[in-house]
């Protein structure tokens, strides 16, 4: 399938503008990283990430100060979720529990530290001796239900903690009552009546909790750092080896780490969160933006020697004109379905769909104006060198 033939579109005419741009942007984007750097994941940062749903709005400026009182220091608060959600998420500093701020809590105890840092005194009085079936877990349900119901009723036990587990999960993560869990469909009425009796339903469920330690989030940070320059080294290596001439390699890494630093640019300038997902776009920037690179580089070995004596600029630009509707239906279908995730995909998906979206772009017009125009240079300086020898 081919949308354009026999094109004769002048990539040239403009390069020193699109040059002049290329470089702007890279050093715009050098001191982005170098003076705001990045909103690091939970994954490079460390500490800890809570995610928690409220039944009503939350007031952030009481929660933060609740935990501020319970012990808990370098934390972040911030809504998140459509409206309506009524999503929280609470980012701590590594090591920040409550107890101890020098120690490394595991999930359990931030759950735990967190639950008693902002329940009200009420809600603690009305708490003690009970199960909160928003916060509980099915295993800690089904173990409350098999001591308050005695030996003779597991099929009744397992049986009501599977209908409030799904009641909850039906509701969103978070029971608005009791009777929400005691009414649902396969609880029995010894099971209902020990709920309304026994559990309470709090205010807030917690969604999850991810911990990683320092030392964890600096390892990491490094090892992605070491990725990215392997990345760019092999495949140094390889278009060197395959075009058998060291001016395509250094023209595609070049390139390449033009669109790294782009993408890493934007990300920084808009605060984007950077964690795993994100580094795995940018390693996927690179083998896209080097495909196209190749397909190009292949099409003017090609043609140099086809046409022989032939302006290098000329054939250069040839080239592209016979791979832009392959460039353009590849580059076309990969934006539509990677719009469409950034679009469509939630919050989770929006850092990686992005920089896949900015590395895409980036990656398509570098081959045309970067890695095209150091290659005519460098062909014309070993062909003037050739000369003088």
């Amino acid at each position: 399938m081919e949308l354009f033939r026999d094109t004769n579109f002048d990539f040239f005419r403009a390069k020193r503008v699109f040059i002049s741009v290329s470089v702007l942007t890279v050093i715009a984007s050098l001191g982005l990283m170098m003076t705001k750097g990045f909103t690091y994941g939970i994954d490079f940062r460390g500490g800890a990430d809570v995610q928690l749903t409220f039944k009503d709005t939350p007031n952030v400026a009481e929660l933060r100060s609740s935990l501020a009182d319970a012990g808990f220091s370098g934390l972040t608060i911030q809504t998140i979720g459509e409206a309506g959600e009524n999503g929280v998420l609470i980012r701590l500093d590594p090591g920040a529990a409550a107890d101890d701020p020098d120690a490394a809590p595991e999930k359990e105890d931030i759950a735990s530290d967190i639950l008693a840092a902002l329940r009200t005194s009420q809600e603690s009085s009305d708490a003690v001796g009970k199960i909160d079936l928003n916060v509980a877990g099915d295993a800690d349900i089904r173990a409350a239900l098999a001591d308050g119901l005695g030996a003779g009723a597991e099929a009744e036990v397992a049986s009501a903690a599977q209908a409030v587990t799904a009641a909850r999960n039906d509701a969103g993560g978070l029971l608005r009552s009791i009777d929400a869990a005691a009414g649902a469909d396969g609880v029995l009425p010894a099971a209902a009546q020990w709920l309304r009796d026994n559990a309470v339903v709090g205010r807030f469920a917690i969604r999850s909790v991810d911990y990683v330690g320092p030392a964890v989030g600096g390892e990491l940070r490094s090892k992605a750092r070491w990725a990215v320059f392997f990345s760019l080294m092999a495949m140094l290596i390889y278009i060197g080896f395959r075009f058998h001439g060291g001016g395509y390699g250094v023209a595609a890494i070049v390139t390449l780490a033009h669109d790294v630093i782009v993408t890493l640019g934007f990300l920084s300038a808009l605060g984007k969160e950077f964690d795993l997902t994100v580094l795995a776009a940018v390693l996927t920037v690179v083998g896209y933006s080097v495909n196209d690179t190749i397909v190009i580089f292949d099409r003017v070995r090609d043609n140099l020697r086809l046409q022989r004596g032939v302006e290098i600029e000329k054939v250069f630009n040839s080239s592209i004109n016979q791979t832009l509707s392959r460039t353009v239906l590849t580059s076309g279908l990969v934006f539509v379905v990677l719009l469409s995730i950034w679009m469509f995909g939630g919050s989770r998906l929006e850092p990686f769909s992005f920089a896949l979206l900015i590395g895409t772009v980036s990656g398509t017009y570098s081959t045309m104006y970067i890695a095209s125009p150091l290659v005519i240079w460098w062909l014309r300086w070993s062909k003037r060198r050739e000369a003088r020898a």
